[in-house]
């Protein structure tokens, strides 16, 4: 049974409280309103790894993998501007007989 109990007596009954919340989640209520639940640490761990989308996981994952692995070119075909990446791909090819 969750026990509820009031933001006031929650004061008064901390140690109390947590230590039930180690057992079952403890709602706390402000005029008898739900305002709050109290839930073990191990709980909170379980539930954000439920709600957690894997779609953005792998996302964050990604982009991590894109920082630490950054290309490291210096031909400047990553360059920012349309200019420099076509003087690259315009040079004279180095293995060619000179003219």
């Amino acid at each position: 049974m969750v026990m509820s109990i009031s933001i006031a007596q929650s004061r008064q009954q901390l140690s109390a409280l947590i230590a039930a919340a180690q057992q079952q989640p403890q709602i706390i209520t402000n005029r008898n309103k739900p305002v709050a639940v109290l839930v073990s640490a191990d709980y909170f761990q379980r539930s954000e790894a439920v709600v957690k989308p894997e779609a953005e996981t792998f996302y964050s994952q990604l982009l991590q993998l894109r920082e630490t692995f950054a290309p490291q070119d210096d031909t400047g075909l990553a360059g920012r501007t349309p200019k420099s990446r076509q003087a690259v791909w315009q040079r004279t090819n180095a293995f060619a007989d000179p003219a």
